[in-house]
C-alpha cells in the first residue's frame, strides 16, 4: 500500500513539470535491425514501460512524450533474441540513465528484462549497470506483457472481487480472464453511492481496459465522463492520487496516437 502511494505521489508531480526541452534519447547499440519482434498489446508497453522507466524511483518524470515514444517504440522496434538493446537517456548532472533491454527464454516462456544504472539504495545513476542496480522484467504472452508479480500464480484471486479482481484479470497473463473484465464492473457491485473511491477506481479500471481492446469511442465516453466526475468532486483530497493515476493514463493515450 505504502508503495502503491509512493507511486501516485511520483505520478502527480508530472502535472508540475514544464516538457520544453529536446529529446535526450538515442540507441546506443551499434548496428541495430529493425526486427519488429515485441507484438504485444501497445497498451502494455505503454503503461508498463512508461511507469518502470520514467515515474517509478523518480527516474525521470519531466519526460517529454517525444522521449517516452522513442524509448518504447525502439524497444519494439529493435528487440530481439538476437539483439539486446542498449539505450542512453543524457541527463544534466551525473551519469546518463542507460536501459539494457534483453529477451530471455526461461522455462518454455519468454521473459522481457530491463535492466537500469539506477541504484535505488544510493538514489543515483552510476556509471554501469551492476547486479545492484533496478530491474524490471515481464512475460510475453501472445499480446500481453506482464510483469512479473502479477502472474496469475502470484495472486490469490479468492480474496479479490469487484474492480480489484477486473483489474487483476487486466494485468495478468490468462487471455481467458480478459473477457470477464467488464462485468465485474457494474452499479451492482461498485456504485458511486456506496464508496466514492472505489467507485472512481473502478471506472478508471473500466478506462484501462477500452483503451487495451482498442474501443476509441467508449474510451473517449470514459475521459470524458471521468474528467467530468474529478470536477464535481475537486475538494475530495481522498482523489488526489486517483487524479493522478488518470492523468497517468491521458498521458499514455498521448502516446498511443
Amino acid at each position: 500500500m505504502k508503495n502503491r502511494i509512493n507511486l501516485l505521489l511520483i505520478i502527480f508531480l508530472i502535472s508540475f513539470i514544464g516538457t520544453a526541452q529536446t529529446n535526450r534519447a538515442k540507441i546506443k547499440s551499434e548496428n541495430v535491425k529493425e526486427t519488429n519482434y515485441i507484438k504485444v498489446n501497445d497498451f502494455y508497453l505503454t503503461h508498463h514501460l512508461y511507469i518502470d522507466l520514467f515515474l517509478r524511483e523518480s527516474l525521470l518524470v519531466d519526460a517529454t512524450k517525444e522521449e517516452v515514444s522513442f524509448v518504447i517504440n525502439a524497444i519494439k522496434k529493435y528487440t530481439s533474441s538476437e539483439n539486446p538493446l542498449v539505450l542512453e537517456i543524457n541527463k544534466s548532472a551525473h551519469n546518463n540513465y542507460l536501459i539494457t533491454v534483453v529477451l530471455i527464454k526461461k522455462d518454455n516462456k519468454e521473459i522481457l528484462a530491463l535492466y537500469t544504472n539506477w541504484n535505488p539504495e544510493l538514489k543515483k545513476f552510476e556509471e554501469q549497470i551492476t547486479d545492484d542496480s533496478y530491474t524490471r522484467w515481464y512475460y510475453i504472452n501472445n499480446d500481453k506483457l506482464t510483469y512479473r508479480k502479477d502472474m496469475s500464480g502470484e495472486k490469490d484471486y479468492s480474496n479479490l472481487s469487484g474492480s480489484q479482481l477486473a483489474n487483476t484479470y487486466l494485468f495478468d497473463e490468462l487471455l481467458a480472464n480478459d473477457s470477464k473484465i467488464e462485468e465485474l464492473i457494474d452499479d451492482k457491485v461498485v456504485n458511486e453511492n456506496s464508496n466514492l473511491e472505489d467507485y472512481i477506481y473502478s471506472q478508471l479500471v473500466l478506462l484501462k481496459y477500452y483503451i487495451f481492446s482498442k474501443n476509441e469511442s467508449r474510451v473517449k465516453e470514459k475521459v470524458d465522463y471521468l474528467r467530468t466526475k474529478f470536477a464535481e468532486h475537486k475538494e475530495e483530497s481522498k482523489l488526489i492520487g486517483l487524479e493522478a493515476a488518470f492523468k497517468t493514463t491521458l498521458f499514455q493515450i498521448e502516446l498511443l496516437n
